[in-house]
């Protein structure tokens, strides 16, 4: 089974279970995919958080890093290589797309509202959470 997150055409969110796209798809097409909150049949995928699996460990002898530390790696990096443009992530996201600035990695926060925005725009973003780490 694969769950995605899906969207009402009223911004309601919720989670869906399927088979795979092609069985969202179908469903979708036939109307039988409805909103549990507002009942309306206008329902598409939206992008969901990240997700990291973790494979089986390798049997070379080396013990691989816990997960933690690939986490901490990752989230060092995106600090470290994406301007941090704050609040004002889906502005220059969007100045970005339409070329009214340069082309640069940003990372940042937007509202849900904004999230829409960048959404009705065909601008693709990651949303990745930035875990509180102890040093």
């Amino acid at each position: 089974m694969i769950i995605y997150d899906l969207k009402c055409s009223q911004g309601h969110t919720f989670e869906g279970w399927f088979k795979g796209r092609d069985e969202f798809d179908t469903e979708s097409a036939f109307g039988r995919l409805t909103c549990p909150v507002c009942g309306v049949p206008e329902v598409d995928i939206v992008p969901s958080g990240g997700h990291i699996s973790r494979s089986a460990p390798e049997r070379s002898g080396h013990r691989q890093a816990p997960e933690h530390s690939k986490t901490k790696l990752l989230m060092e990096y995106i600090e470290k290589n994406f301007d941090n443009v704050g609040p004002k992530f889906a502005e220059e996201a969007i100045k970005i797309h339409f070329g009214e600035i340069d082309a640069r990695n940003i990372r940042g926060t937007m509202t849900v509202e904004e999230e829409q925005d960048l959404q009705d725009e065909g601008i693709g973003y990651w949303k990745v959470p930035f875990p509180k780490f102890q040093s």
